[in-house]
């Protein structure tokens, strides 16, 4: 009674470039900078049919059907500072990051553009007590984007009243990270961490129910759902014996 095809061919074109420049200042100072581009095209065109039983014949399915079109250019740059100053030791950072996304539904005619900047700093300390103890404390930003096909608004049809498709409105998600640490002789490590994270990208399960249908359907996709805070203690050892 219920029989669907589907053709869903994924075209995913990446290309990108990296430039970097070090340059030791003093003997004891080191900059370091870079940039790198990146463009990313994914092309999908999801094609279903429908197998008419009175007609026997197969029909378009316009509801499942769909051609997702998406690009995204990364535009980023960093640079990085390193000096020594007697015990002390800094390690400064800054990144930056453009994002422009686009995407097109060209079924449904829907399409939306994103642009935006972010900045990534990072910061670590060190303090050299003595030949046999260390401690240092290390800051930094991060970002995780969600994949390609975690953006493809498709149906990828499991049975007829369940499917998986993708969240073209889905957000990265960002940490803030801190870590503590302190070694001994360079066996014995001792470290304490603290990590913050927003807009954390989980697969969810949600049951709606069609019109006209008595039965409920169940689909799963990615949506930014919670924050978390994370802290972690870690003690490592270790020893040549021979």
């Amino acid at each position: 009674p219920f029989l669907l095809n589907g053709y869903l061919p994924a075209n995913i074109d990446i290309y990108s470039f990296k430039s970097d420049y070090k340059k030791p200042l003093t003997k004891d100072a080191t900059l370091e900078a870079g940039i790198k581009l990146s463009n990313v095209k994914t092309d999908n065109d999801a094609q279903y049919t429908m197998f008419n039983n009175p007609g026997s014949k197969w029909e378009t399915d316009t509801a499942r059907s769909n051609h997702f079109i998406y690009k995204e250019t990364i535009n980023a740059a960093y640079i990085n500072l390193q000096q020594k100053i007697k015990k002390f030791g800094v390690q400064l950072g800054l990144r930056a990051e453009q994002t422009i996304a686009e995407g097109n539904q060209v079924t449904k005619s829907i399409a939306f553009k994103k642009n935006y900047t972010k900045l990534f700093p990072t910061a670590y300390f060190s303090y050299q007590v003595n030949d046999n103890n260390s401690f240092g404390i290390s800051y930094g930003r991060r970002i995780e984007r969600p994949g390609y096909q975690d953006l493809n608004p498709f149906q990828y049809q499991l049975d007829r009243y369940t499917y998986q498709k993708g969240n073209p409105d889905l957000q990265p998600q960002f940490s803030h990270n801190i870590e503590v640490s302190y070694n001994y002789k360079g066996q014995l490590n001792v470290s304490a961490d603290y990590t913050t994270i927003s807009d954390i990208i989980n697969d969810v399960l949600i049951t709606t129910k069609e019109p006209g249908d008595s039965n409920y359907t169940t689909y799963q996709t990615s949506q930014n759902i919670a924050s978390s805070q994370n802290t972690g203690l870690s003690v490592n050892y270790n020893k040549q014996l021979k």
